[in-house]
This record gives structure tokens, sequence and C-alpha cells, in this order.
């Protein structure tokens, strides 16, 4: 019953890492904006400057004038009700005046009698024709980037639809109706004014444009990735958040790092660790303590030998255990030899005296000795779970380094020897998919995730780093 219950409980933590990662909240929009508001700023300004250079030195401006021609059907002489029909009999003809002003027949005389200034073709695109069929006036419009320009053509046009549609109407009516419909010029070419370009128009939609363009680039450079970039990304897994330890520009941030030179703002980062882990569990403190990751270069190594070296500051007896029996580093870290190490002593080729390593920073180290075949063996063997047992005891925390998890199965077959698992993520290394499936590994085989440790962050990410800028202050003073 209670492995049922363990099952479930796992399949639930890791749909959990799995959707929680994949889900954009609110403060994830937020924490991308304020991370980002510089980037945005700068895509704004420049796409905002790019339109308004096109819209007020580019783009020419066009100008337009309109003339006006009214339609009419003049009075009998019988009465003055005739009014109200010879107005419906004019509001027939309104449609049919303003459609003559794109026929070839009206155009084509204009732009021949204009061909200085205009060509066919221009002249129509150029020219917008309004009217209403509740009104007798047809307003034609033309626009070009020569004010003049415009009133001239706009008059001419006006001019040859009254020629053109006399013959047209009178043909089209009944021969006793002839004449009485009449075009007339209303209102001559307006003087020109300014059309286009909207200035205030482009200069928003600009504005608004350049927003848009920076908030797509942020938030696909952002939720596109497929790497964590931030610690709030890596809290989003919801597995608690142990440390966060700043990138270190001055190393090269491999796993074969030196120790932390002795100092209060070098220790803090490790002493925050620390407390975190022994308040995870108060009432039953964690001994032996994993340390893994996903991939390699997440300063797993670095981590748990500093980790280790601070314990002993602390005045606690520790023991750091080399389990990366493939790519040992323990030993360059603490620059000691890495022969009769674990694997010498569980062929027995060594004792227990042999295979401990006094340091001169008071941490026992045992390295991993000669090269083994198969790992696996040596890890799955009774004589290391007794070691490990044996050394619990006698040593107030054991830490023990072990390979990332997507290179082999030996960190996962190590954790079950294990009280808890601390796990390393670096900002800006591994792939999410990699992290979120070692993360599964080891829920589904049980493992104690104590918490993650967060490696190679910007001190700029978030306003944890307090400390960082305290230290260094008070290096200074």
């Amino acid at each position: 019953m209670e492995n049922k219950t363990n099952n479930v409980n796992n399949s639930t933590k890791v749909n959990n890492i799995n959707n929680q990662s994949s889900t954009i909240t609110l403060g994830d929009i937020v924490r991308v904006v304020k991370k980002n508001w510089i980037l945005m700023a700068i895509v704004t300004v420049v796409i905002f400057v790019i339109g308004a250079v096109y819209t007020l030195g580019i783009k020419k401006p066009t100008y337009k004038s309109t003339s006006t021609l009214k339609v009419e059907v003049p009075l009998t002489s019988e009465s003055s009700a005739d009014v109200g029909n010879s107005v419906t009999a004019a509001l027939r003809y309104v449609q049919s005046v303003a459609e003559y002003t794109k026929l070839n027949a009206v155009l084509e005389p204009v732009s021949k009698a204009h061909e200085d200034i205009v060509t066919l073709s221009k002249l129509k695109s150029e020219t917008t024709t309004k009217y209403s069929t509740s009104s007798i006036f047809v307003s034609i419009t033309v626009e070009d980037k020569n004010g003049k320009n415009a009133e001239v053509l706009a008059q001419a046009i006006a001019e040859e639809v009254v020629k053109y549609s006399k013959d047209s109407i009178d043909t089209s009516v009944a021969e006793e109706n002839k004449f009485l419909c009449t075009i007339s010029i209303s209102d001559k070419a307006s003087a020109y004014v300014y059309a286009s370009p909207n200035k205030t128009l482009y200069l928003i939609v600009s504005l608004l444009g350049g927003i848009v363009l920076a908030a797509i680039i942020v938030f696909l450079k952002e939720f596109a990735s497929t790497k964590f970039k931030t610690p709030d990304e890596i809290e989003s897994l919801g597995i608690p958040v142990l440390n966060t330890l700043p990138d270190d520009k001055s190393k090269n941030n491999k796993d074969e790092e030196s120790l932390l030179e002795p100092s209060v703002k070098n220790f803090e980062p490790y002493n925050r660790l620390m407390s975190n882990i022994k308040y995870a569990n108060v009432d039953n403190p964690y001994k032996i303590i994993m340390f893994t990751s996903s991939i390699m270069d997440e300063l797993k190594t670095t981590t748990a030998s500093n980790f280790a070296y601070t314990l002993s500051h602390n005045e606690k007896k520790v023991v750091l255990l080399d389990l990366d029996t493939r790519k040992p580093s323990v030993h360059k870290t603490f620059k000691i030899e890495k022969e009769k190490g674990i694997v010498e002593y569980l062929a027995g080729t060594i004792t227990l005296d042999e295979l401990i390593k006094h340091t001169d920073v008071n941490v026992d180290v045992i390295t991993v000795g000669k090269n083994v075949v198969n790992p696996i063996t040596l890890l799955e063997s009774d004589k290391l779970k007794d070691l490990i047992k044996s050394l619990k005891e006698t040593y107030d925390y054991v830490i023990i380094d072990t390979p990332p998890l997507m290179a082999c199965n030996d960190a996962t077959i190590i954790s079950k020897l294990c009280d808890g698992v601390v796990f390393n993520i670096a900002i800006n290394q591994g792939k999410k998919k990699e992290i979120k499936a070692s993360l599964a590994q080891l829920i589904e085989n049980n493992a104690n995730i104590i918490g993650i440790n967060i490696t190679k962050a910007s001190i700029k990410d978030r306003g944890g780093y307090y400390y960082y800028y305290y230290y260094e202050y008070g290096d200074k003073k």
C-alpha cells in the first residue's frame, strides 16, 4: 500500500515538473518585462525613430483639391408641388454622373490636355468621387504631390464631366424630357490642402509597433529558450531552491576550480546553503548528502567541495567521497593524489586508514582511485553500502560527488544510499528538457531531493544577492 502511495506521489511530482515549467503566468510576464525593459525601450525607440524619419523625411506629402457638381431638374410651370418631383428626378442621375468620373472618355481628354503633369493611369489612381443617394451633389477629389496640379486636375475633370454628361443624359431620357436635367459645377476646385500622410497616426503606429515588436522579441528570447535563464524560471519547477550562487567571471566555471579563498564574503553563500539544508528537515537532519546535476560543468564538484570546506570551517567533521568514477575531479580541487581510493578499498588492497586522505582545510577526502571497467558493480556492492554507513557514524556529514544524470545512471543508484540529494542547475547551461528528465529520474527512483542549488547566476537577476554587495563593500572599506 505504501509503495502504491509513493508511486502516485512521485507521478504527481513528475507531472508538476513538466507542467509548471511550461506554464506562463502573470508573474513570469512581469519578471520578463522587468528584466528586459532596457532592451524593450531600445527596440521601441529605434522603431519609433525609423517611423518618424519615414513620416517626416522620406514619405512625400500629398495635397488634395475638390470640385463639386450639382445635378438639377428645372421646375415645370404648373405648380410648386413639382419641387419634390424635380429633386427626385435629379437624384436618379446622381450615381450615373459619379460613374462618369471613372470613364476613359472623361479622363483621357484631361490627361492629354495636361500630359506634362499627369498620365491616364496616374490620374485614375489620384481621383476619388463621393456622392449620396440623398443628395444632388457629386464631389470630385484629386490628390497629388503638387497642390496646384491637384487644383487644375480637379477642375478639369469637373468640366469634362459636364461636357460628357449632357449628351449622355439627353439620350437616356424620353424625348419630351430632353434637356430637363442640368449638370453644373457647384463649386470650383478648392484651394489645395494637405492630404497625407497623417503624421500623428503614423507616429502613433510607429510607437505602438515598436512596443509590440519589442515585446515579441523579448518574449521569444525568454519563453522560446530551451535553457533556464533566471532563478525565477527554475523556481517554477516546484522544487525548493536552497541557494543561488552568483557567476564568478574571474574563473573558468569548470568543475576543477580550486577551493574558495577564506573570507566572509566567499563563505556566506555556502553558509546559506548549509542553513537551508539543515532547516529543510530539522527533526531528521540530512547527514549523507549527494550532489549531482543533469550535465557537466554545472559546478556540482565545486559546490560539493566548497560546501564540505564550509562545514569544516563551521567546526563540523566532514568527509567528501568522490563517486564520479567516470570523470573524477575532487582530487584536483584538493590537489591530492587520485590513487589509493574507493576502487582499491573495495578491492581489498588498502585499509580504511589508507583510504581516507586528510587535507589542510580539515576536510577528509576519499578519492576514486584507479580507473574501473564497470562502475555499476562497484556502486551496487555491499561493501560500499557498509562503508557509507560507517562514515555516517564517524562524521557529522558525508558529502558525495556523483556523475551527471544525463551521462550515466550512477547518480540514481547512489541516491538510494543517501539521506538527501542537492541538484545543481546552472543558469543558461543545461537544456530544460534534460533537467526535467534528470529530476524525474531521481523522483521515480524515490530519491529524496532536498532542493535545487542554482549556479552561474547573474548578480543582477535577483535581490537575493544583497549579501554579495554588503560583504564586498565590507572588504573595500
